[in-house]
This record gives structure tokens, C-alpha cells and sequence, in this order.
């Protein structure tokens, strides 16, 4: 598979980077991982953390294929030279070691840029006795190329999908908001074939006896205001296309962060309501529109996960 470096096509940029041989792409990475923390995560949905003492054994991947304005992890995600390079044998070893801490599953953050090695890293932990499920929790902006390496690997799927498309734009023209706000014009047609293809590997979400999942597709939406993410679109779409069985992560945790952080923020100005944290009018409506359209799997939030919920990645662990 070491020929996809060559010409990387392993995100929707399509950048066609030439990292077998130094070049980096959009994501800034080459050949090797990046790895920015491995911990016992216990803010998942329920699903996934589980009852304490469990948790998720989360991996977070450093650098990322999008550039989201408001990112909660971009001490990692964006800035340069972040995270220590590891190889694929490294991230055996993570995984064994998170498994033998009674994680309940191995949640791998950000991993995009890096699906080559974690494909084959994965593998070799399965064959290895890693008996685990394997969550893939990706930004959404996956190419069905890389989707298709992934096959028969991972468990659970666990996409965003961050904005809808603006229904009045024509087909094929880049989403000026989409491209503002996380760094690709054309994330929600990419989103939408990647979410499609997810499902057809994994289906609708499954659980065992304890109420953790164990294999399917569960989808997060982080709710903005203003409905700068078009929710009112989105919904619908999701419903419509991936079924009302669909396990759908409605969130609430939206605080002006990274490049949205006061009122003087002059690049944003076109977007006020990135200056302020979402209503609770404003979530109210898209849970009601969630469940009015019979997405009744729909987990809600506290609208003071906007608080709560805020990583600081320079602490050994960024949740604690």
C-alpha cells in the first residue's frame, strides 16, 4: 500500500502530496505517526466509555486533514511540530497497553493522515490476540480510498459530520462557510459518500449485554449557533439516508476557541455567533427537530459540556 504516499488521496483534498519521498501533505504529515497522547477516556458517549472504571482507550493522533476555526484539540491538530513520531510496531504496543488498563476499546482520534500505517497496525494486533473493538473517530473528511483499506479492520465507525451542504449552491461548486469554518469547500459531499460507505461496512450500531458498542456506525453532529452547520439540513439528510435506527451524537459543547476567542475577531466577523457559545433555545430545537424526524437514538447534552468539556493537551492527561 505504500504507493498511496506517493500521490495521497487519502482525504477529500485529493492533495496528491508525494510523501513517500518528503513531500507533506494538507495534513502536514509524511510516512510516520504522529501521536499526541494515549489515555483512558471516560467523556465518550456511553457506548464507547462505558461505567467507570472502564473507558475508552483513546488515541490522539497529532496534525489534521481539516482546519476547523473553533478546533478544541488544536494544540495537537494545528500546531506545528506537536505530538512525537512513533511507528506502526509502536502503536501495537499502545494498543496491548491501553487493553491491559480494561479499556473497552481502542479509540483511534484523528487517525485520517495516518491510515496506511494504522491499517496495517491494526491488523497486527488483531492477529496478535487484541480482541477489543477498534473505533475509527474521524473529522468525516475520509476518500473512499481510504475507507477501503479500512475494510473488515474497524468495529466502529465514529464520524462528525460537521455541515450540511447549502442547499442553494450548485452541485459542485465549494461551500464558502464549509471552507471558512474547517478548511474544505467541498466536506459535506465528501462527508455524505463517506458516511454512506461506513455504513454499508459496519450498519446500524450494535451493543452487547453491557450497552457497549461493539460494531456499526454512530454519527456526531456538533450543534453551532446560529445553525451555522445548517442542522436543519443535515437532519433530515441523515435520517433519510443512513435510517432512523441511526445512532446520531447530538452535541451541545460548542465554545469560541482557536481562532474564534473574543468579539475582536475581525476574521469571523461575517460569523457573530461563533463569539458566543449555542442557546439553549437554539439545541432545544434541533434535539425536538432530531426526534420529530424519528432519529429517537439521538444522545443530547448538557449545554455545559461547552465548559466541562475542554481538552488541554499539554498536561499528560488532556482530560484530567
Amino acid at each position: 500500500m505504500n504507493h498511496l504516499y506517493r500521490a495521497c488521496r487519502l482525504c477529500g483534498h485529493n492533495c496528491l502530496a508525494d510523501r513517500q519521498n518528503g513531500q507533506k501533505g494538507r495534513c502536514r504529515a509524511g510516512t510516520t505517526i504522529g501521536l499526541a497522547q494515549a489515555v483512558i477516556h471516560h467523556g465518550e458517549e456511553p457506548p464507547l466509555s462505558g461505567i467507570y472504571p472502564g473507558g475508552s482507550g483513546a488515541i490522539f493522533f497529532s496534525r489534521c486533514n481539516l482546519a476547523c476555526a473553533f478546533c478544541q484539540n488544536w494544540q495537537i491538530s494545528q500546531t506545528p511540530g506537536a505530538g512525537t513520531d512513533i511507528t506502526g510496531e509502536n502503536l501495537v504496543e499502545l494498543m496491548f497497553t491501553l487493553a491491559e488498563k480494561g479499556v473497552y476499546n481502542i479509540n483511534l482520534v484523528s487517525p485520517t493522515p495516518y491510515v496506511l500505517e494504522i491499517a496495517r497496525a491494526i491488523e497486527k494486533a488483531k492477529v496478535g490476540g487484541l480482541n477489543l473493538p477498534i473505533v475509527y473517530n474521524t473529522g468525516g473528511y475520509d476518500s473512499l480510498q481510504a475507507l477501503a483499506i479500512l475494510e473488515g479492520l474497524v468495529d466502529v465507525y465514529l464520524p462528525d459530520a460537521k455541515i450540511a451542504q447549502d442547499p442553494s449552491l450548485p452541485p459542485g461548486e465549494p461551500d464558502p462557510v464549509a471552507m471558512r469554518l474547517f478548511g474544505a469547500g467541498d466536506y459535506a459531499p465528501v462527508n455524505c459518500l463517506a458516511l454512506l460507505e461506513m455504513k454499508r461496512q459496519t450498519g446500524t450500531l450494535t451493543v452487547d449485554g453491557r450497552g457497549l458498542a461493539s460494531r456499526g456506525l454512530m454519527v456526531r453532529h456538533l450543534v453551532l449557533p446560529d445553525d451555522l452547520a445548517r442542522t436543519s439540513v443535515l437532519l433530515p439528510w441523515l435520517a433519510e439516508n443512513l435510517g432512523k435506527d441511526l445512532v446520531l451524537s447530538l452535541m451541545a459543547q460548542y465554545h469560541p476557541n482557536y481562532r474564534i476567542k473574543s468579539d475582536d475577531n475581525f476574521e469571523f466577523r461575517q460569523f457573530p455567533g461563533l463569539t458566543r457559545p449555542l442557546s439553549i433555545r437554539e439545541y432545544d430545537t434541533a434535539v425536538e427537530q432530531a426526534w420529530s424526524l424519528g432519529l429517537e437514538n439521538t444522545f443530547v447534552q448538557d449545554l455545559a459540556a461547552a465548559t466541562s468539556y475542554r481538552p488541554d493537551f499539554n498536561k499528560p492527561d488532556a482530560f484530567n
